[in-house]
């Protein structure tokens, strides 16, 4: 592999990386959420799983901008809904009505799921996450050494749900 010309291209493949897991995290985390939620949604006698998500304009919002994007249809929505709809369903109103339930078991690893400072661990690691992703996307790039904290608060989400590459 050839070495980087400048500043600007080495940082652009140290945070290519990152940008690689969050992608993984995303990823992850749609397929859990969403089986985790239908187990919920039946539990309650809700059809869809996106029925327990509770309502805010924010959350409104994307799901019907993701219902739309995918042609109407519940069924796949999930791959329409945004990294920030995901983050926020760890937001801190969220304790009772999802994290306790159910949100806990998308994160295994946790050392006490159930408890109030697991969940803001989680919340907490989310919104970083979040911010994390959308300074790449706007190519806004740091230290090597933000690099580092950076990678290991997105690797703490993913060994926190004890993903592997399994």
């Amino acid at each position: 592999m050839e070495h980087p010309k400048n500043l600007f291209e080495c940082q652009l493949r140290m945070y290519a990386n990152l940008y690689f897991i969050i992608g993984l995290i995303e990823t992850e985390l749609r397929q859990r959420i969403m089986i985790t939620l239908s187990d919920f949604a039946a539990e309650k006698g809700y059809s869809e799983w996106i029925e327990t998500v509770p309502r805010s304009f924010g959350n409104d919002r994307s799901i019907h901008r993701a219902f739309r994007k995918n042609r109407n249809s519940w069924n796949g929505i999930e791959k329409y809904l945004s990294f920030s709809f995901w983050r926020h369903l760890f937001d801190g109103g969220n304790y009772t009505t999802l994290w306790i339930p159910a949100l806990y078991a998308v994160f295994p690893s946790l050392e006490d799921p159930l408890s109030w400072k697991s969940f803001s661990q989680v919340g907490n690691h989310m919104a970083r996450a979040n911010r994390i992703r959308n300074q790449i996307a706007h190519y806004n790039f740091h230290t090597t050494n933000e690099y580092e904290s950076e990678k290991k608060i997105l690797m703490w989400l993913l060994y926190k749900m004890d993903w592997s590459k399994d």
